[in-house]
């Protein structure tokens, strides 16, 4: 991956890598999570993501990435999510601050952006 590559392409690759069919890539969608430490400080009490957004197919992960910070105390991670469980968790009123869910809902009327 380099800060060339898109969140479409950075999907597909994953899928590949772990032996899915890289043809399906339309049925995930990259999500960038913000969260910090889990378990109150306990060995292994892993990460807990708090706050969840869908990355657009066009978007450069990586450029994000460098440019975006998280505050002291916070840390991001990627995470390749099914679109039809993002959707169904919109779908259930969530309020938006939860990592169970997306932070806003995917654009209807295809993956491009518009130009203008």
């Amino acid at each position: 991956a380099t800060p060339r590559s898109s969140a479409r392409q950075l999907v597909r690759e994953a899928l590949e890598r772990y032996g899915l069919n890289p043809d399906d890539f339309g049925q995930f969608a990259l999500c960038d999570v913000v969260g910090r430490p889990g378990g109150g400080g306990t060995a292994g009490g892993g990460w807990q993501g708090e706050h969840l957004r869908e990355v657009g197919d066009w978007e450069r992960p990586l450029v994000l990435q460098e440019l975006w910070k998280p505050k002291a105390g916070w840390s991001r991670r990627f995470e390749i999510r099914r679109r039809q469980d993002l959707e169904r968790a919109g779908e259930a009123g969530d309020d938006g601050d939860s990592a169970g869910e997306c932070g806003h809902r995917p654009r209807s009327g295809g993956d491009r952006p518009r130009s203008g």
